[in-house]
C-alpha cells in the first residue's frame, strides 16, 4: 500500500480507477495494527483495486472531505464515487467482508 496525498487519490479517482483508501494518524495502534491486514487482502486482490493510505497527521482537511473523525478509517470507490466506508479496525476478516460487499 503506497501513501499518498489527496491529489493523488483526486488522481485516481478522476481516471475512474477502484481505489481502496486508509486514512490514518501517527501513533495510532489499530491504524498500526490494520496495516498486515491489508497487505494480505492487497496480496490476494481480485477486484483490480488501488491501495494507498493518507496520513491526517499531514492532510487534515481529509477528515472534512471524507466526512469522518476518527481512524483508522476505510473506503473503497469505484465508478468515481464512494461505495463504502468503515470505520476503525475490527480484524482481517470484517475488513475483507467489507471490501468484497463494496465491491459487489
Amino acid at each position: 500500500m503506497k501513501d499518498w496525498a489527496p491529489e493523488e487519490l483526486q488522481g485516481h479517482l478522476e481516471k475512474g480507477d477502484r481505489v481502496f483508501l486508509k486514512l490514518w494518524k501517527k501513533g495510532c495502534g489499530p491504524c498500526r495494527l490494520s496495516t498486515p491486514a491489508i497487505e494480505r487482502i492487497e496480496a490476494a486482490d481480485q477486484h483490480a483495486l488501488q491501495f494507498g493510505q493518507i496520513c491526517v497527521d499531514d492532510h487534515p482537511e481529509m477528515f472534512e472531505i471524507t466526512g469522518v473523525d476518527s481512524v483508522p478509517a476505510f473506503f473503497i470507490f469505484k465508478d468515481r464515487k464512494m461505495a463504502g466506508k468503515f470505520l476503525g479496525f475490527k480484524g482481517l476478516e470484517k475488513l475483507k467482508t467489507f471490501v468484497d460487499e463494496a465491491m459487489a
